[in-house]
């Protein structure tokens, strides 16, 4: 959804019936995979819970079976707890071309007068504003993070409710081997009863900070696949003889998991969530890397 949420907001319906009074949005939505899916859910849950169709004129086109089946890995990995919007970078612009002619030469004659320290500042031993800037930017540039960066491990849901102020939520405690269980909120209850998840192995996400859904304090995500328009959603299952607790990881990235602060200050999970997948195994992998516990995939 447009906010980070997890139910649908005034802000959905809002776009949502702007886009589809406007008949170039719809003839060109299937263009934009990821708007097509939203604008599709906003539909069913304003049918679903209201009754009220969103465009009585001109529905929204269905997706197609092409873009179902568009990702050759099986379908993208859906965090059904704090769920994260995901915002993939910008390409960067191409750089200006230099200037020809005489103006180009000056301006290569002043860059070498500015890249040159003066006097001063060679016997203080200063750097060229231009060298220090650069260095800059070295130490500011992003670093690269793998799936070893997310703490994700097997758990067992000892108990389990219904959220009181939500009608997509469960409540849940979760042991991922630790003192005490962790309490996490799900919004599965559209696809699961109660009885389904009591006592249910899953898959967890451990390192998050703590936060409050709908008052709810969630202090991690249970790790489902769903299909591409979300009509079916499955918890992702940890092998039988997996050891509670015991950590999930993939092949060729054994490294330490980040600490909760870090995934939250750099945007850890934004930058690896979108290779994570299922093969057609079923087995989650991230990029071609199969995950793995002590007993197997």
């Amino acid at each position: 959804f447009l906010v980070d949420s997890p139910s649908m907001t005034i802000a959905d319906i809002d776009l949502a019936v702007v886009m589809t009074k406007a008949p170039a949005a719809l003839d060109n939505v299937a263009s934009y995979p990821h708007v097509h899916r939203w604008l599709i859910t906003i539909q069913d849950c304003m049918q679903h819970e209201y009754g009220i169709e969103l465009s009585a004129k001109k529905p929204v086109p269905p997706i197609s079976s092409a873009t179902k089946n568009a990702a050759a890995q099986g379908p993208q990995l859906f965090f059904y707890g704090n769920e994260t919007n995901i915002e993939i970078p910008k390409a960067s612009a191409p750089a200006p071309k230099a200037q020809q002619g005489k103006e180009g030469a000056k301006g290569k004659k002043d860059q070498t007068q500015q890249e040159q320290p003066s006097k001063k500042d060679a016997k203080a031993g200063k750097q060229p504003k231009q060298k220090q800037q650069q260095q800059q930017q070295q130490s500011a540039a992003p670093t690269a993070f793998d799936v070893s960066a997310l703490d994700i491990r097997v758990g067992q849901i000892t108990k389990v409710w219904h959220h009181p102020e939500s009608e997509k939520l469960f409540c849940e405690e979760i042991d991922v081997g630790e003192d005490q269980p962790r309490q996490i909120a799900s919004g599965l209850r559209h696809f699961y009863q109660t009885a389904d998840l009591e006592n249910r192995r899953v898959v967890v996400l451990c390192n998050l900070k703590k936060r409050n859904l709908v008052g709810f304090p969630s202090h991690g995500m249970v790790l489902c696949a769903s299909n591409a328009d979300h009509t079916s959603v499955e918890c992702m299952e940890p092998p039988a003889d997996a050891k509670i607790g015991e950590r999930v990881t993939f092949e060729g990235f054994e490294g330490d998991p980040e600490p909760e602060n870090k995934i939250a200050k750099k945007k850890i999970f934004e930058a690896v969530a979108p290779d994570l997948k299922t093969n057609a195994q079923g087995i989650c992998v991230w990029k071609s890397a199969t995950s793995k516990t002590s007993s197997g995939p």
